[in-house]
């Protein structure tokens, strides 16, 4: 569902959570994503995807603020940073795209985000099925927590 600004059709926040459902940890992008959508919290968009592709820079170029979340292996607690527009070149003509590369995109098609940050969520499971690590557990509800704080400051 899309939950815009009142007479603006430029939705306030997007949140693109992003992952591989079938290996363990690596959902979790896809999990907080599920989840932030059931809170529906007023003018958030929320996508789940299995990656991040080019197409998503029309996405991102209609919101203030944009939060991608996704598992890491570099990560060994709850990370939150600003992503900034990637340069020219990087995975633009590829299928798969990283925050960077969208907001170059979102850029290029004349509107940029306000802001834009990365949640990175520790991830030591990456094997085929359905569970998740504990420390990947315990981050989801951290990033669920952090991700409605930063949608409100919109």
């Amino acid at each position: 569902m899309v939950r815009c600004c009142p007479n603006s059709g430029v939705a306030e926040a997007l949140v693109v959570g992003y992952g591989n459902d079938l290996r363990g940890d690596d959902r979790a992008g896809r999990i907080v994503a599920s989840l932030i959508e059931k809170a529906a919290l007023p003018g958030v968009e929320v996508l789940a995807q299995s990656q991040l592709t080019p197409e998503l820079a029309l996405e991102v170029a209609k919101a203030d603020i944009v939060i991608f979340v996704d598992a890491s292996i570099d990560t060994a607690e709850l990370d939150v940073a600003l992503v900034e527009a990637g340069v020219a070149g990087s995975h633009a003509m590829s299928h798969h795209a990283d925050p960077a590369t969208l907001l170059r995109l979102a850029r290029d098609l004349g509107r940029m985000p306000d802001a834009a940050y990365v949640v990175s969520i520790p991830a030591t499971n990456l094997e085929l099925g359905f569970d998740l690590s504990p420390a990947t557990a315990r981050a989801i509800d951290g990033a669920v927590a952090v991700i409605t704080e930063l949608v409100s400051e919109v």
